[in-house]
């Protein structure tokens, strides 16, 4: 044999190995847990919202879960155990738009069926007019569906290898807390009155009106589409439908585009539709002026502090700011008069204060 044949058998038996190895080690580490739990010893990076949800989803000890937009990731999964004893997994999607919301509630029904106990979902009604197949970011269907074929993609993946499994080796400083994954960069110092207005520009003003049926049809297309098949499929389910307090600048922005009357029929709209199931209850935090309007309690004009997480999951377990068709429309006409008529100018007035 030539020693140039030799040279290229030599060559492929590495190339082979490097393969094998590569993807043996893949498999093992499992940094996205597709296969199985995470190994107790390895110090893991959970970062990557739509590439690590699905493993999550599937291969987690959990009886309940929690879903939403970035608005959701400063809670801590313990105080669900805490303050109602549940096992709860964290499966936020920044920007989530209801399709978000859909495909991994596919994954964790099929994966847990009727060991599911709660769900715990925040719904930010601006992105419920979305179009009904529309995510925030692309998904990677390899990492969603149940063809191990298509999983090459994974277990041969450079950014897998050196980000994932390689990196958290050498430097354990970024390793994450369980309870506290994707929790953002935010220290406590960023929370605070000042910060938030260095950032903040107002919205434009609008001269145009927009009518309170404006978005009510395209959400009831969502609802129908990816939230409420799950509520019908599965009553042994308490779904907890949350509407997170974003600040007042918020509603100095929807009041500034006139859009005052189309959100609140938002909320009017979707509440409805939603509490004609006997397994939803709805938690609204949006109109509790003591939260919005302190200023200090946000790092942007939407973000919250964690403080403000704990005290929603203590409404969860003893039923406070639980909205019903009996009071839904005292707490929207509370909303509606806050977001109207407050002083916004004098926000700035005091700016420091």
């Amino acid at each position: 044999m030539s020693k140039c044949k030799k040279w290229l058998i030599t060559f492929g038996l590495v190339i082979m190995l490097g393969l094998l190895l590569t993807a043996g080690l893949t498999v093992y580490v499992d940094p996205f847990f597709q296969y199985h739990k995470p190994l107790s010893w390895f110090p893991y990076l959970v970062d990557h919202q739509v590439n690590m949800n699905p493993g999550l989803a599937k291969n987690m000890d959990y009886d309940s879960i929690l879903l939403g937009s970035s608005m959701t990731v400063s809670f801590n999964t313990d105080w669900f155990n805490e303050e109602m004893g549940l096992r709860t997994q964290k499966l936020s999607y920044n920007g989530a738009y209801p399709k978000d919301q859909s495909n991994i509630m596919d994954i964790v029904f099929k994966a847990k069926g009727n060991q599911v106990t709660d769900v715990f979902l925040g719904i930010d009604e601006m992105n419920y007019s979305a179009d009904t197949d529309q995510t925030k970011f692309p998904v990677p269907e390899y990492l969603y569906d149940d063809n191990y074929l298509n999983d090459v993609q994974y277990i041969w993946n450079k950014d897998v290898l050196l980000n994932y499994i390689l990196r958290p080796l050498v430097d354990t400083k970024d390793k994450s807390d369980w309870n506290m994954i994707y929790k953002p960069w935010w220290q406590d110092e960023h929370y605070q009155k000042a910060i938030v207005l260095m950032y903040y520009e107002p919205a434009e003003e609008s001269d145009v009106y927009v009518a309170p049926d404006t978005y009510t049809e395209a959400i009831g297309e969502n609802l129908d589409v990816n939230i409420i098949p799950y509520i019908e499929a599965h009553p042994e389910t308490t779904f907890h439908i949350f509407y997170p307090p974003y600040s007042i600048l918020y509603w100095y922005d929807v009041v500034r585009q006139q859009e005052l009357d189309a959100v609140i029929e938002k909320y009017r709209y979707m509440t409805n539709r939603l509490l004609e199931y006997n397994n939803v209850e709805i938690y609204f935090f949006q109109n509790q002026e003591e939260i919005i309007c302190d200023l200090n309690n946000y790092a942007d004009y939407t973000h919250y502090h964690g403080r403000i997480c704990n005290y929603m999951v203590k409404c969860f377990a003893n039923g406070q700011r639980r909205v019903t068709k009996e009071n839904l429309e005292e707490e929207l006409s509370v909303l509606h008069e806050l977001a109207e008529n407050y002083d916004y100018e004098a926000i700035w007035d005091d700016w420091y204060n």
